[in-house]
């Protein structure tokens, strides 16, 4: 009995152990999603009505308003992308109302489910706490200038990152359905960005084909081992095929697939002849490349001469450089190397992992446990590869800074799996062991952050650390958007001009690249298949067709820039036209029969 007894205590004492271990488990995996979510809130929250990018407005959000009222992509007017970011705007318009705080409402959702799934892809790949990383990272790079700006990758990186989490799945458990999932979600890329949607159903193919090959290795003739290939590959490709035809369907029932078609083939070539932009000179990243040259070789030596006083160096160093990057008028080169370096980065990333996949291979392991070790770089680095070249021709930080959460998830990926090496190394070296080689990745990854928020938060405030876009707009469809003093004043101007002159559903066209956002502000009709003049992929039929418009008087008012020179455009428009207001560089010109 006493035994019993006493046993019974022993079990009550580690059941009352074991609920606390896991409490602390669940809280252990919960809090960083919950880190992750109040972050993002917080951040995107600081944002989400803040900034107007009118032309974008003119671009994005004006034809989302064009089907609302029964017109089709492509057949009733020319868009440069798939329509599945019109499409879901027009829905939202449809439910809550055409204005410009539901379009930013619903992308602050997109946003947040964009970063718990970068989370959750990268506790997959990592650790809960490690996720941080990638996680922390792209809020420091939250975007430039216009941080809700109405394009697709702000979309469609949602999709990029769920389609790469179901390919993940399917390495692990070999199921097809998990296949035909992350192929699906590869066709809602497709939707919003056909480009991107191509590349990654490259990237995805070449994926599954490694794997397959590699796991495979042994099994009877190469031959067989493709055809076993090609059937997996099927199933993928059949995913992308019922978004993707879904979508070519519906827009050859109402006669735009043609259309769609002839369109992408001349923007294609003309967006690559015209628009590439060349990454930064190589010169830039020498004041960079110095200064780590320096760090690392200071921290080298005093690791093997003086290791107790490594992490006082580590500490100072990033410190200092944080300090350089982000206190305003100083280190400009400094600065400008960072963002330079940047635009590098990820080219330099993708090679070494592509370097390091191949020396292992030529190492001359059993090609099984070659991919047992190359399975998470490989299937993240070729859909990161692939979400990246979306940029290609365009190196600016404008376009870069959108694609960079995968680069990020495949850095915190390359860093995990190099920890224990690393870690190793250092602790051999340096009395605090652990500690040591983690200040030894954060600071990296602190500066990286730090160039981050000088590249894209910075430029958010004044010197006065007051957000520039404070002031509320007064037209009715941008109610609750702030924008800077200036630009609400010439949206007031403007919006005004147009509203003396003419009527809600008058038609007006808009030279000025800028001035296309008062199609929907003002709820004017552009009666043309056009955005703008300069539009890329239009034909010379396409503007002969606007100046046609313009000689018959068919449009009430014109909005034209004082920097377009264009003779037949000048010559069309005042010989028709009457000037009847300026707005800083744009004119008001209204048709001679309605003076």
């Amino acid at each position: 009995m006493q035994l019993r007894a006493v046993t019974d205590r022993l079990d009550e004492t580690s059941e009352t152990d074991r609920t606390p271990r896991k409490t602390r488990a669940v809280w252990s995996e919960l809090a960083p999603l919950l880190i992750t979510l109040i972050a993002g809130v917080v951040c995107y929250g600081l944002f989400f009505r803040r900034g107007a990018w009118l032309s974008v407005i003119g671009y994005s959000v004006s034809p989302a308003e064009r089907i609302l009222s029964g017109e089709v992509p492509y057949r009733d007017f020319l868009y440069n992308y798939t329509p599945g970011m019109l499409w879901l705007n027009a829905l939202l318009m449809k439910g809550f109302g055409a204005s410009l705080l539901t379009i930013s409402a619903g992308l602050l959702f997109i946003k947040l489910a964009t970063i718990v799934a970068l989370f959750y892809a990268a506790r997959r790949l990592t650790s809960s706490w490690i996720a941080l990383v990638p996680v922390g990272l792209s809020l420091a790079w939250i975007g430039y200038k216009y941080i809700f700006g109405v394009f697709p990758t702000q979309y469609s990186m949602l999709f990029v990152l769920l389609g790469l989490v179901f390919m993940l799945r399917y390495d692990e458990s070999e199921s097809i359905g998990w296949l035909l999932l992350s192929g699906i979600l590869v066709g809602m890329v497709f939707v919003f960005k056909y480009n991107v949607g191509i590349l990654l159903v490259g990237a995805g193919t070449l994926a599954v084909a490694v794997r397959e090959l590699a796991l495979n290795s042994g099994d009877g003739p190469l031959l067989k081992r493709i055809a076993h290939v090609s059937k997996r590959c099927v199933f993928y490709w059949a995913g992308f095929a019922v978004v993707a035809g879904a979508m070519a369907l519906y827009l050859a029932y109402n006669n735009a697939l043609g259309a769609m078609a002839d369109h992408f083939i001349h923007h294609v070539f003309e967006y690559g002849e015209k628009r590439a932009v060349p990454l930064p000179p190589i010169k830039h990243l020498g004041p960079a490349a110095l200064s780590l040259l320096i760090a690392v070789g200071a921290a080298a030596f005093l690791l093997r001469k003086a290791p107790r006083y490594y992490e006082a160096l580590l500490v100072a160093l990033t410190i200092a450089g944080v300090v350089a990057l982000l206190i305003p008028a100083r280190g400009y080169y400094i600065k400008q190397s960072a963002s330079a370096f940047v635009a590098y980065f990820p080219i330099l990333l993708f090679a070494s992992v592509a370097a390091w996949l191949a020396w292992r291979l030529k190492k001359g392991n059993d090609l099984r446990e070659w991919w047992s070790g190359a399975r998470r770089l490989t299937i993240v680095g070729l859909v990161a590869l692939g979400a990246f070249l979306e940029v290609y021709p365009r190196a600016d930080s404008y376009h870069i800074i959108r694609v960079l959460t995968p680069v990020f998830l495949l850095l915190t990926v390359v860093l995990y799996m190099a920890w224990p090496a690393f870690e190793r190394f250092i602790s051999k070296r340096a009395p605090s062991g652990r500690r040591a080689a983690l200040l030894s990745l954060a600071a990296p990854l602190a500066l990286l952050a730090a160039t981050g928020v000088k590249d894209s938060w910075q430029p958010q405030f004044d010197s006065q650390l007051r957000f520039i876009d404070r002031v509320p707009l007064a037209v009715e469809k941008a109610e609750g958007i702030l924008v800077s003093r200036r630009q609400q004043q010439m949206i007031s101007d403007l919006a005004g001009a147009i509203s003396d002159y003419s009527s809600p559903g008058d038609s007006l066209f808009s030279f000025a690249q800028k001035g296309t956002g008062f199609y929907f502000l003002t709820g004017r009709r552009n009666p043309t298949r056009f955005v703008w003049w300069r539009s890329v992929g239009l034909k010379q039929e396409d503007r002969a067709a606007i100046i046609d418009l313009i000689n018959s008087r068919r449009i009430k008012l014109i909005l034209l820039q004082d920097s377009l020179k264009d003779p037949r455009v000048r010559e069309a428009v005042t010989s028709n036209y009457d000037l009847v207001r300026p707005v800083g560089d744009i004119a008001v010109y209204r048709s001679k029969e309605s003076s």
